[in-house]
């Protein structure tokens, strides 16, 4: 790698000066996981157009589940700043919770993604390019502090887990659907797999009794599926929430109560342009932390990682971690 970066990122933040940009060094964890063959060829392309305009970077591999985690902690607490995450949504999670294991102030990081995943839904909610374009999509645009979700696992009314995220946390039958393909996710076609294990699981699924506490409501329901989103995506492409912006310092809840199968399979494609929400059955809420207690096991999902299972809290840290958005 070069040993002086040529101007990168020119527009990062107005603390940042020329020279500061110039010396930074960049760290891209990369997840080979998360890419098929076509998708490994576009990267290297993209690695050599860092080369090529002199950026300083240094590349680190991250191989199975939660190694992005570490690497991106060990990273952190070495003093390194600037990180690039290369993979899909599953991916961009891990180096979120390892920034926050890592115990080092976010509002010091700056990160951004290389959306090369089967699934990069949060980089819908911030209109980021096609991957080959990106390169072009990081000189213009800027890092801006982005709201990061903290989800809480409760049991016996203590804490047993915690996660972090940014896009959306789902839970009952979301969770449902990522219980039936965690142990085969896979890289061709994701959207239509995803949708035939979402058809699947639609009609054996039960509706759970759940109380949805916000700051300013509490009601009980039986409940299809709950998905708190910082941003507006997942699934790969359906807008869950399409209401949420990840700099309002606000979560956007959305739930379905129980629903007939048949009438949910006839709606999924309105999933996918946010037009569900004129659903009957559909409830949304604006709040800044909700808790979800249920008197049943309530399967949990962030990001296509199953949470441990418990009654749930979920709250924002507003406007903490710099990501790189139009």
């Amino acid at each position: 790698m070069p040993a002086t970066a040529a101007p990168f990122f020119v527009n990062i933040r107005k603390e940042l000066s020329p020279m500061d940009l110039m010396a930074a060094e960049w760290q891209i964890i990369a997840n080979p996981n998360a890419l098929t063959e076509q998708r490994a060829l576009l990267e290297k392309k993209i690695l050599t157009e860092l080369d090529e305009r002199g950026v300083n970077y240094t590349l680190h591999i991250a191989k199975g589940t939660g190694k992005g985690i570490e690497i991106a902690e060990e990273l952190c607490r070495s003093g390194k700043r600037h990180l690039i995450v290369v993979g899909g949504d599953g991916s961009v999670n891990e180096i979120v919770n390892g920034i926050y294991r890592s115990e080092v102030n976010p509002s010091e990081v700056y990160l951004a993604i290389i959306p090369l995943g089967t699934g990069n839904d949060f980089c819908r909610t911030l209109h980021y390019p096609e991957a080959k374009k990106i390169i072009d999509f990081f000189i213009q645009n800027e890092f801006h502090p982005t709201d990061v979700g903290i989800v809480e696992s409760v049991n016996d009314e203590k804490v047993t887990a915690r996660r972090h995220f940014i896009n959306i946390a789902g839970f009952a039958f979301d969770a449902a659907v990522i219980n039936e393909t965690v142990n085969g996710k896979p890289k061709i076609f994701p959207a239509a797999v995803y949708l035939t294990k979402l058809v699947k699981i639609l009609f054996k699924y039960k509706a759970t009794r759940v109380r949805v506490t916000t700051d300013n409501d509490s009601y009980e329901d039986s409940l299809f599926t709950i998905a708190v989103g910082n941003a507006q995506y997942n699934g790969n492409g359906m807008r869950q929430v399409p209401m949420a912006d990840p700099h309002d310092g606000m979560l956007d809840v959305v739930t379905i109560q129980k629903i007939n199968p048949l009438k949910a399979a006839a709606n999924v494609k309105r999933l996918f342009t946010g037009k569900h929400l004129q659903l009957k059955e559909v409830r949304t809420t604006r709040t800044a932390q909700v808790e979800l207690t249920s008197p049943l096991p309530l399967l949990g999902e962030v990001e296509g990682e199953l949470l441990q299972t418990g009654n749930y809290r979920i709250r924002l840290e507003p406007k903490k971690l710099n990501i790189l958005q139009a």
